[in-house]
């Protein structure tokens, strides 16, 4: 039997096994073809070769020669024989079948836009959780509470809805990360960690990358993360082929979030809620219902309890685009913006927890800003955003306490001021400035946190208590206002205190926290802006007309 693959030799084709056949048809046996097509002409060439040598006997009246019959049978051994083209022609087709099947496979795996895949069964990272191997599941799982930033406070973390920017869907609730199994908490938190990384360098290296899903498909091809991002999905169990394509996160997930709950001081006082919608109306629960004395009943036709009922007001949430920026550099190569990507997270958190603070504190929503200074600034200064605390107490009638120093004894007149609101200590918080705070600690009544004990709950930004009510340090109380409690640009030498009831407000959530970018405003210096924003709002959910529940004194010299 002869092998294939011969060389032309004049006009005869000798094979490596030392046979040889005549060059009869033409056809070029010295390419090795792979194609079911090509081995189909190949062979087609091989039987014209046959049909050649036979006619050529028959148009003689003759037999064969015996060249012509071990010509002839070395043909047919090419042919039929074992490995021949008859086998290679079946083979062929098997593979290109086995081929259109596997990419058929790779579309159909294509078309899932978040991989769901895990080959190891009940033993995969979230596999115990319903829905918990969505890859945004996983980007968003949050715990519970988080140690602040500062001391040893610990915040609560509310549960995320995983919606982009525009989106008013109802969103998709992400699993706490304690409903995963404990063991796959790491390779969850390195995948958090990664995928904010990645998204901030590559916001960070290329300026059409302007988003943080365009960011980190920027950085999933840059050599830095290539290998970083496989052996994550490996660990997570994901299909890499698929994940390395397709999936993009929504937002800046879990790590980044917790970060600007663990930094904050006075948004933590205040419960959150997830808006269903945008605006949404929470009834709320105004005037409670009344109990009566029954008489014991004696007959069919006894008196019945008297009716009462409660009564509700609605606190209106309508969930702004809200947030801070800072900038980069345009010039930032790959390692550079690496090595700065944990530096710039730390900058954005601080950045956005100090917008946040500024409008809870000094929010004002009317034409004209109560503080001269901001309402020059224009209304994209985050303290436009709602109407905050010093703007309610301000507006609502209590008994001046004529206040003009910072004293435990006044803080308690500050609290004797709110009535029946201030009544229950754990629903408190007495909020103020630096200043306040270097003479609070030298008032020898003050609780400091160091003599509370072990069984104190402590807040972040917290230095005692009075009363049991926390007093809560922050850095953006103003102290730059005149006697009334507002920036005039004249007198600016006073300061204020607040005692606040938490339980009469609430800051609504629409959108967790995301990242975008921009170098319209920065093109001539070379830099690119970077915001981080959420979809939220602030709200005073009782009666403003009627509850005593936000105490102010304005008056105070530092």
């Amino acid at each position: 039997m002869h092998t294939t693959n011969p060389r032309r030799v004049g006009d005869r084709w000798v094979f490596p096994d030392g046979a040889t056949l005549p060059v009869i048809s033409g056809g070029d046996h010295s390419n090795a073809p792979t194609t079911v097509d090509a081995l189909r002409n190949t062979r087609a060439q091989y039987l014209n070769d046959i049909d050649v040598i036979l006619n050529a006997a028959k148009d003689a009246k003759r037999d064969l020669t015996p060249q012509e019959r071990a010509d002839h049978d070395a043909i047919v051994a090419l042919i039929e024989g074992d490995g021949g083209l008859d086998a290679q022609i079946l083979a062929a087709v098997t593979a290109e079948a086995d081929a259109a099947r596997f990419a058929g496979q790779e579309s159909r795996k294509a078309s899932i836009p978040v991989p769901n895949i895990n080959v190891r069964g009940g033993y995969s990272v979230g596999a115990n959780v319903d829905g918990g191997r969505d890859l945004d599941a996983l980007f968003w799982a949050t715990a519970d509470k988080v140690a602040a930033s500062g001391g040893n406070a610990f915040h609560d973390v509310e549960q995320v809805i995983v919606r982009a920017k525009h989106d008013n869907g109802p969103g998709k609730v992400a699993p706490r990360i304690a409903a995963y199994r404990p063991v796959d908490h790491g390779v969850i938190r390195d995948f958090q960690a990664t995928v904010a990384e990645m998204a901030i360098v590559g916001m960070m290296v290329d300026r059409d990358a302007n988003t943080t899903a365009k960011g980190f498909q920027v950085a999933r091809k840059l050599p830095a993360y290539a290998d970083q991002w496989k052996h994550i999905l490996n660990a997570l169990d994901v299909d890499t082929a698929s994940a390395g394509t397709e999936w993009v996160p929504t937002g800046i997930g879990a790590s980044l979030h917790e970060k600007v709950r663990a930094a904050g001081k006075v948004a933590p006082l205040f419960a959150r809620i997830n808006l269903p919608t945008s605006p949404w109306k929470w009834p709320i629960e105004g005037g409670d219902l009344t109990a009566y004395r029954v008489a014991e009943p004696t007959s069919d036709t006894a008196t019945k309890v008297t009716a009462s009922s409660a009564t509700t007001v609605a606190a209106t949430f309508d969930a702004e685009i809200f947030g801070a920026r800072t900038l980069w550099s345009r010039t930032l190569d790959v390692e550079s913006a690496v090595a700065m990507a944990a530096f710039q997270q730390a900058k954005l958190v601080q950045a956005f927890v100090d917008a946040e603070e500024k409008a809870i504190l000094d929010g004002d929503t009317d034409g004209t800003h109560m503080d001269t200074d901001v309402h020059a600034l224009g209304a994209t200064d985050a303290r436009w955003a709602w109407d905050g605390l010093r703007k309610k107490a301000i507006a609502q009638t209590l008994p001046a306490t004529g206040q003009t120093t910072t004293s435990v004894a006044n803080l308690l007149l500050l609290r004797k001021a709110m009535g029946l609101w201030g009544v229950d200590p754990t629903s408190l918080a007495y909020i103020v400035g630096v200043s306040a705070m270097h003479t609070l600690l030298g008032d020898s009544n003050l609780l400091t946190v160091d003599k509370m004990g072990p069984q104190a709950t402590i807040l972040n930004g917290m230095i005692g208590s009075v009363g049991g009510v926390p007093v809560v340090v922050s850095q953006h109380v103003r102290e730059d206002l005149n006697a009334t409690g507002v920036n005039d640009g004249i007198t600016t030498t006073k300061t204020y205190n607040l005692c606040v009831n938490r339980g009469e407000w609430a800051l609504g959530q629409r959108m967790a926290l995301d990242i975008e970018t921009s170098d319209v405003l920065y093109a001539e210096t070379f830099q690119r802006v970077a915001f981080a924003f959420m979809r939220e709002d602030l709200q005073h959910i009782g009666s403003a007309a009627t509850n005593d529940d936000t105490a102010i004194a304005y008056n105070i010299t530092p």
